[in-house]
């Protein structure tokens, strides 16, 4: 509180951003008199804006002065406050929640097995950034004062496994290709993807990195990944692609589908009514009317060791306990084949065979064409036509001599690698198909305890 002459009094609020002023009559006793004269108005307004420096009001002040308004307390200054800065943020490039939002085809249908509900990530993506704080604004107080404002507070990254903080601080990066994951706080990287289920709650999974499903993948999912894979239940009409080995724990119910496409090891209880394509070895107890390939070994060992129905093929090694059945089932082994090479063969003899009937398709209508050229009966429509039939039996006739080669040389390759054996340790059944390189032999009869191998073009029968 301040006091100008007799009777004039200056407030200043505690925070210093209000002044006020209050005239005092001099005599509560006598009737209420005019201003102190003895100090002019001039003067008044100097020693109080030697108070109030800021926000000081002096028309207002004059009002008051020339009213001669008594003993009201009246706000004549006003101060700024201060503008505190803003807390800085982190900035988030990957969703925390995602919504699990079913996948638009280009149709305007919805695929609800295309769901995008995993954070991946490569190496050195930006996880998150630190947006600075922003300033603030110094407030001032009524006697000019500053008052300073309170800053906003930089936030800090809180991390854990395969990530790093740039230099300058502000950016979080992942130092591995796999999953963003944020748990209590902490954001890091993993290169193991764990889920209960692949189906209607996940969609479809498309990973980089090592999978582990604690249950099954259900009938329409699929899995992609770069790593290995285990399934701790079983795969009932999924897919799995990957480039590392594929445990399944129970087993594969495929429903002649595609089912298994891997670049390393399969391993399974059992693999029945699938397709399944491997780089390494197959381990099963039990391969049931499927469609397998290997480009090592198929190995089926256990209790059961049963090879029945289907198609098994090999590069060096089919071994079983059982091949076959009684009933005579449709059995065919493979073996000393590259499955690449088997597989381009057959593609081969397809298109070959196509291509042929089209060019018997082509020559029948070009001798029409050349009986009607004879005849003079030929018009303008007519001879186009039997032009462009003729270049494209001469083209036809070109990729059929390519593709004739080619297939000469796979044949070759085939011929050349028939080192592979078929060993049975217990049955094997009539109604099964060997085949070792180039050479085939059909099963007339029950045999125990053998090995089939190639020697001069022939199939062999030796002991176990």
């Amino acid at each position: 509180m301040y006091k100008i002459g007799q009777n004039i009094i200056l407030d200043i609020s505690r925070d210093g951003l209000n002044g006020y002023i209050t005239i005092k009559s001099k005599d509560e006793d006598k009737d209420k008199e005019t201003l102190d004269c003895t100090l002019e108005k001039d003067s008044i307004l100097r020693e109080i804006q030697s108070y109030f420096s800021y926000g000081l009001d002096l028309e207002l002040v004059l009002r008051i002065l020339e009213c001669n308004t008594y003993d009201e307390k009246t706000q004549i200054a006003w101060g700024k406050a201060p503008i505190s800065g803003k807390d800085g943020t982190i900035k988030y490039f990957f969703e925390m929640n995602k919504p699990m939002l079913p996948k638009l085809r280009d149709d305007g249908t919805v695929d609800y097995k295309e769901l995008d509900s995993i954070n991946v990530v490569k190496k050195d993506d930006v996880l998150a950034e630190i947006i600075p704080p922003e300033e603030g604004v110094d407030g001032i107080k009524v006697n000019g004062d500053p008052i300073p404002h309170v800053k906003g507070k930089t936030p800090r990254f809180s991390y854990g496994k395969n990530t790093f903080v740039s230099s300058d601080g502000r950016l979080l990066s992942s130092t591995i290709d796999g999953l963003v994951e944020f748990s209590n706080g902490k954001i890091s990287v993993s290169e193991i993807l764990v889920l209960e289920y692949i189906n209607n709650a996940t969609g479809n999974i498309d990973f980089t990195g090592n999978v582990i499903i604690n249950k099954d993948i259900l009938n329409g999912f699929s899995l992609t990944t770069t790593g290995s894979v285990e399934i701790k239940g079983a795969v009932e009409g999924g897919n799995i692609k990957c480039n590392g080995d594929v445990l399944v724990r129970q087993g594969i119910q495929g429903y002649n589908k595609l089912t298994v496409n891997s670049n390393g090891n399969l391993s399974t209880k059992f693999i029945e009514n699938s397709i399944i394509t491997v780089s390494g070895n197959i381990a099963a107890e039990a391969i049931m009317h499927s469609d397998v390939s290997s480009k090592s070994n198929i190995l089926v060992i256990g209790r059961k060791g049963l090879i029945v129905g289907g198609i098994c093929r090999a590069k060096f090694e089919i071994r079983a306990k059982i091949i076959g059945s009684s009933m005579a089932t449709t059995t065919v082994l493979e073996v000393g084949i590259d499955p690449e090479l088997k597989q381009r063969t057959n593609e081969l003899e397809e298109q070959i065979k196509v291509k042929k009937g089209n060019i018997d398709r082509i020559e029948q209508s070009l001798k029409v064409l050349e009986f009607l050229k004879r005849t003079g009966r030929l018009d303008g429509k007519k001879l186009e036509l039997y032009s462009d039939l003729t270049k494209v039996n001469i083209q036809l006739d070109a990729e059929i001599i390519k593709m004739e080669k080619e297939l000469l040389n796979v044949t070759e390759k085939i011929g050349n690698m028939a080192r592979g054996q078929i060993k049975v340790s217990d049955t094997i059944y009539p109604g099964v198909k060997i085949v070792i390189g180039n050479s085939f032999m059909y099963i007339r009869d029950e045999m125990k305890r053998c090995t089939f191998y190639e020697d001069g073009g022939d199939i062999r029968v030796g002991p176990y």
